[in-house]
C-alpha cells in the first residue's frame, strides 16, 4: 500500500474515532506482532531525521524523558502542537525531557515545508514509509508517547494533547 493511501486511512481511522467519541486504537497487531503497551519498552525504529542522521528509538533516548509526536503534514493541528513541543523542551529540556516529531508518510521536501516558519530545535524525525507505525501501534495521527528514562512507555495519547497535560506527564517522570 502506497504511503499516501495509509495516511490517509490514518486520517480517515483518527477521524472516525474522535467522530464517535472514542480514544480507542483502531489498528491492531496481528497474533505474534509486537506492538507498544503501556509499560514496555518498544520495539526498536530507526528513522532520519531531516539531515540523514540515523536515529535510534528509543536507545538513543536511553537517560532522557521522551515526547514522541506522530505527525503528517496533513493534520489540521500538528503545527501548533510543534510548537507546544518546543516550548516544553525550552522549559524542560535542561532536566532531560526531549520530544521529538516522527513525520508519518512524509519526505524531508514536504517536512521542511511544513516546518518552514517555525522554530523548532528538538528532534524531527521521517517515516517515509510506516515503519514505526506497528511498533507503536499508531492508529491515528496526532499520537503521542511519552516514554521514561529507561524507554518505557509510560503515557499514550491518541489525539491533540495539551500543553497542561503534557506538563503532568512530565512531572510525573521527572
Amino acid at each position: 500500500m502506497r504511503s499516501a493511501e495509509v495516511s490517509r486511512r490514518l486520517c480517515l481511522q483518527t477521524l472516525a474515532a474522535a467522530g464517535a467519541g472514542l480514544l480507542l486504537p483502531v489498528w491492531r497487531p496481528r497474533s505474534g506482532q509486537a506492538a507498544a503497551r503501556l509499560g514496555d519498552v518498544p520495539s526498536r525504529v530507526a528513522l532520519n531525521d531531516l539531515k540523514g542522521k540515523s536515529v535510534a528509538i528509543p536507545s538513543d533516548f536511553k537517560g532522557k524523558i521522551a515526547l514522541l509526536h506522530f505527525w503528517a503534514s496533513w493534520c489540521p493541528t500538528c503545527r501548533g502542537e510543534m510548537t507546544v513541543l518546543e516550548a516544553l523542551y525550552a522549559q524542560y529540556g535542561d532536566k532531560g525531557v526531549v520530544p521529538c516529531s516522527i513525520g508519518m508518510g512524509e519526505k524531508r521536501e514536504t517536512a521542511l515545508s511544513y516546518i518552514k516558519n517555525l522554530v523548532i530545535s528538538y528532534p524531527v524525525l521521517l517515516d517515509p514509509d510506516l515503519s514505526s507505525r506497528k511498533p507503536f501501534a499508531v492508529s491515528g495521527i496526532p499520537t503521542y508517547y511519552v516514554l521514561d528514562r529507561q524507554g518505557a512507555i509510560r503515557h499514550r495519547i491518541l489525539g491533540e494533547a495539551p500543553q497542561g497535560g503534557l506538563e503532568r506527564m512530565i512531572g510525573t517522570l521527572l
